[in-house]
């Protein structure tokens, strides 16, 4: 770094640019060219791949998404995946059934819904182009943590997969449960989801709950950010 003394030129002359740092007046070389290392073409070429898959899923999760056109949660779901991409290269990826980042990703900021649902979910994909997911049985008052007033609860699990190369869709579905908040016990269920799984797509599986109380003669929605728990519970690489 140089420093000028006496007369001062702001601004750039050739392939020296002149300017003032904290009062003091500095001088420097311009840099004509700058090499990116190959893990930084890759990481760049990630953010790409994350930001189209983020997208793909999104659109097949919005039944599970209570404030799907906010920003700040599309971008933390997209940097969800680029964190898991990091500076791995789409045909090094190994499988996984546990991407790490997106496999426990909340969409609201309230408590998560694990907390809120205490019901184990047991997910598989027995079969290609087919997703399935058991609900355990439960005691609706017992197993699930719901705020005053509540009178059913509906449970929304979708789920939606994508190729991570080209952020292509691999088709979506959503089941949805009416639950009567009582002590009365609710018997296991098997959900079929019929959603593609090729090899190098990531699957996704969200759930949201929606609890709602009866007004008016009709079930009405409770649409307080808190008591909207909403997120992915699954998550697998299919390398």
């Amino acid at each position: 770094m140089a420093k000028v003394t006496d007369i001062f030129v702001n601004g750039s002359m050739g392939n020296v640019i002149f300017y003032r740092r904290m009062g003091t007046q500095c001088a420097r070389i311009k840099r004509t060219h700058i090499r990116h290392s190959l893990s930084m073409k890759i990481r760049s070429m990630n953010f790409g791949i994350a930001a189209r898959a983020g997208k793909a899923l999104r659109s097949g999760l919005i039944p599970c998404m209570p404030l799907a056109t906010d920003r700040s949660m599309q971008s933390r779901f997209s940097g969800a995946i680029a964190k898991w991409l990091g500076v791995s290269a789409i045909n090094e990826l190994p499988p996984t059934d546990a991407v790490p980042f997106v496999s426990n990703m909340e969409f609201t900021k309230g408590q998560p819904v694990s907390e809120r649902f205490h019901v184990p979910l047991t997910i598989s994909l027995p079969e290609e182009n087919l997703v399935t997911i058991i609900v355990d049985p439960f005691v609706p008052s017992k197993d699930i943590a719901a705020p005053a007033g509540t009178g059913m609860v509906t449970l929304v699990i979708s789920v939606a997969g994508c190729l991570m190369k080209t952020g292509e869709p691999c088709g979506n579905e959503t089941h949805t449960i009416d639950i009567l908040y009582t002590d009365t016990p609710v018997d296991a269920r098997l959900l079929e989801f019929h959603v593609d799984t090729p090899q190098q797509s990531l699957v996704v599986a969200a759930a949201r709950l929606i609890y709602k109380r009866f007004e008016y003669n009709m079930w009405v929605e409770m649409k307080k950010e808190a008591f909207m728990p909403a997120g992915v519970f699954y998550a697998a690489y299919l390398g």
